[in-house]
């Protein structure tokens, strides 16, 4: 009876601070990220609502995946008052583009072929964090996933770094996914899905497969292009199971997963935050190096950091114009130049100094705008700006956020979004898990001290947790010993996400970015703030992106406007 607590994380990255998208339409030499909708418009995608056209979806995948053995897998599913609702939807993609979306709410239980589909061990059913996915469908509907793979592992096997779906769809395929919230967060139980929704999932499945494929590739280490459809390197599949095996329903846990476990058992009183606070970040070295980055006609885009700088050169898509101070000059020409105040702003030099006090001692960068916002705005807001990261100083870090907590005890009250009480909110102790394992643990170490009463008293607790056993043996005891006590809380309510929403309903989320910077403004009263530096730079700045036709009326959508 193992409790599963490997959990999804969401990683969102900084890229450079520059209106032009430099480094993507850069990296590895493979041209620019595109949107994942135009990369994968070849996908046929069945929507599944009855057992008869599952039968036939079903049969067809099978038909499908018999030369490769593997299909990508997701579940969706709502989320009422914090408390998740049975899966709705159940995502199956082969990898020459055939999707299946299974509407289990609409179907209300699962159809013999799907069941046996997900349960069939000769078919790998490949993804990020399927074995959450596993527990979900077999507490939900009684499946019992099998052969579930988790990417990740071969990512990280591969040399990649093991980030989300989207991290590792963007490095691998060169596509970017849609990650909004709003459609993540979406109604899937909905009489119709929308067809924003029909291609998020469709995507997110099929995504995974591709990814699995090149990983493959990647372990064979014949290929180093995309993999179509497989024709040509059939070795790889021929030896699908010694690739993937051991990893077959093993949940992918992170170190830092691993170490909230560690920390949330143990509760050790002397392991504290604050004795961490600042040790971690204060930086040891400048932050601005202010190197110069140069389009091809030797116009200055931004100033950069040396080591992105340098990457460009050494990737042989730059050219070395001056060491000191570190100038490069692009080889190509990126899709957006400087303009007004706004393209202006970084250009200026930085200076390594605390915004508020002008300390150069150990200065820690300070996101005007938290994180638990930012993270779930959309790309456009977010990409290629640095504006929100400044410098301060120790103690001018520790005095912003003790204030930005005055803030958002105010949003939690006009969005109705309460504050968690104490971090220990989003993950529980399974107290019915604890008092078995504790009792699982006396009897495995001092049962020749324990009164006969209490001994059988301890039996009879794992006895009931374990009613198909008989006896206690030693596998019991062992198995028992390590179960573990920790799990998400699953009525947990994000504050971030509740604040995000009322926002993005009522004004736009540029109005939350702009009070967030007019709280720092007005209690930090930063004296050294860089110039240029705006209250409504991403307004100014998707303005500009709007004028030059760079944005579409759906991403001004995503931010809550419907036009500037």
């Amino acid at each position: 009876m193992e409790i599963p607590s490997s959990y999804k994380l969401c990683a969102a990255t900084a890229a450079l601070a520059v209106g032009c998208t430099v480094s993507y339409l850069a990296y590895k030499r493979r041209g620019r990220v595109r949107n994942a909708n135009d990369v994968f418009n070849y996908l046929t995608v069945k929507i599944v609502t009855t057992e008869e056209s599952c039968d036939a979806v079903v049969a067809e995948l099978k038909k499908r995946c018999q030369k490769h053995r593997a299909l990508g897998f997701d579940c969706e599913w709502v989320t009422n008052n914090g408390k998740r609702q049975p899966v709705a939807l159940v995502q199956l993609s082969s990898l020459d583009g055939y999707c299946g979306l299974f509407r289990l709410n609409t179907l209300k239980t699962v159809p013999l072929s799907l069941k046996e589909l997900l349960e069939d061990e000769s078919i790998y059913k490949v993804g990020v964090g399927p074995k959450d996915d596993s527990k979900y469908l077999h507490n939900d509907y009684a499946v019992e996933l099998r052969s579930s793979l988790d990417i990740r592992h071969l990512a990280e096997y591969c040399g990649y770094e093991p980030g989300g779906l989207a991290s590792l769809s963007s490095v691998l395929l060169r596509a970017t996914l849609d990650k909004s919230w709003r459609v993540r967060c979406s109604d899937w139980e909905a009489e119709e899905l929308s067809e924003r929704q029909k291609k998020y999932a469709a995507i997110d499945a099929h995504v995974a497969i591709k990814i699995f494929a090149l990983l493959l590739e990647k372990l064979e280490e014949n290929y180093s292009s995309y993999w179509e459809l497989g024709y040509n390197t059939a070795s790889v599949w021929t030896r699908l199971y010694d690739y993937c095996s051991k990893y077959a329903d093993v949940g992918y846990k992170t170190k830092h997963t691993i170490k909230l476990k560690d920390h949330a058992k143990e509760k050790d009183p002397k392991i504290k935050e604050p004795t961490k606070r600042y040790k971690l970040t204060k930086r040891t070295r400048p932050l601005y190096n202010n190197g110069y980055l140069q389009a091809p006609d030797g116009e200055l885009l931004c100033i950069c950091d040396n080591r992105k700088g340098m990457w460009f050169v050494n990737k042989g898509l730059a050219d070395l114009i001056k060491e000191d101070p570190l100038t490069v000059r692009l080889k190509f020409e990126p899709a957006g130049r400087a303009v007004g105040d706004v393209g202006r702003y970084y250009q200026l030099e930085k200076e390594n100094k605390c915004v508020v006090c002008a300390s150069t001692n150990h200065c820690i960068r300070k996101n005007v705008v938290p994180r638990e916002y930012r993270k779930l705005f959309p790309e456009i807001m977010k990409e290629h700006s640095s504006h929100d990261v400044v410098l301060l100083c120790a103690e001018c870090h520790q005095m912003s956020n003790i204030r930005d907590q005055h803030m958002r005890v105010s949003l939690a009250e006009k969005c109705n979004a309460p504050l968690p009480s104490s971090s220990k909110d989003r993950f529980i102790e399974d107290m019915a898990a604890k008092k078995v394992r504790s009792a699982a643990r006396a009897l495995y170490h001092a049962n020749d001290k324990l009164p006969e009463v209490r001994r059988k008293e301890l039996e009879d607790t794992l006895l009931q947790h374990y009613p198909d056993q008989e006896e206690i043996t030693l596998e019991l005891l062992k198995e028992a010993c390590s179960i573990p006590v920790v799990r998400e809380n699953t009525d947990y309510e994000s504050h971030g996400i509740k604040v995000v929403d009322y926002y993005f309903k009522h004004t736009s989320l540029l109005q939350l970015e702009q009070e967030w910077r007019e709280h720092f403004l007005k209690n930090m009263k930063p004296k050294y703030m860089p110039a240029l530096w705006s209250v409504k730079h991403n307004e100014e700045r998707l303005k500009v992106k709007w004028d030059e036709g760079r944005l579409t009326t759906e991403d001004l959508k995503s931010i809550g406007l419907s036009t500037f």
